[in-house]
């Protein structure tokens, strides 16, 4: 798949040892993370209060890490980005209902069966894609965030609309790249 961000944009991922122990897995996703940014930017990280990281060297910059099981994905561009992946694994999405806004969930429960899983895994990254370009991550309700459906190339949260572009993932994974539109006069 070839990615339709902007050439601005330096996505980079890495697969890494899985470990059943919790917080070793954790700490390996952060050290792969930490590495796949420095061979983007080679500069010191920093995290806000809500756990976004920044550049402190260029605060006009837009980072973003995420992780899921054994990948680690980051993302640099020269504004606001945010990038979420997730394994695509069984889960009960009736329970998540309240996640999904009423049109995303008709729009789900339309789908063949052997379609839902993957669109509830899509739908979830955008959205968690737009909170962590804004700076909030999950500090705010999912259902905020409004995916276009079924085109799931635009989202709007808090009257501002974000462009979300499809991560090229491994198999079993699935994941979005949010953008800001931006308005030229």
């Amino acid at each position: 798949m070839i990615p339709t961000w902007p050439p601005s944009v330096q996505v980079k991922y890495q697969w890494l040892p899985w470990s059943e122990d919790r917080q070793v897995q954790q700490l390996r996703q952060h050290q792969v993370g930490r590495n796949l940014l420095s061979k983007l930017v080679p500069t010191p990280l920093a995290y806000h209060a809500l756990g976004q990281p920044y550049l402190p060297a260029q605060p006009q910059a837009g980072v973003s890490i995420t992780h899921s099981r054994s990948l680690v994905y980051v993302a640099v561009a020269p504004g606001a980005i945010g990038i979420d992946v997730e394994a695509v694994r069984p889960r009960d999405f009736s329970k998540l209902q309240h996640a999904f806004t009423p049109t995303e969930w008709d729009f789900l429960q339309a789908l063949a069966p052997s379609l839902q899983l993957t669109w509830a895994w899509r739908l979830w990254t955008a959205k968690e894609a737009v909170l962590k370009l804004v700076g909030c991550g999950l500090t705010r309700r999912p259902q905020q965030v409004a995916v276009n459906v079924p085109t799931s190339l635009t989202a709007h949260f808090q009257h501002h609309d974000y462009q979300l572009h499809v991560l090229p993932t491994p198999p079993g994974y699935c994941g979005t790249l949010a953008l800001p539109i931006t308005v030229t006069a």
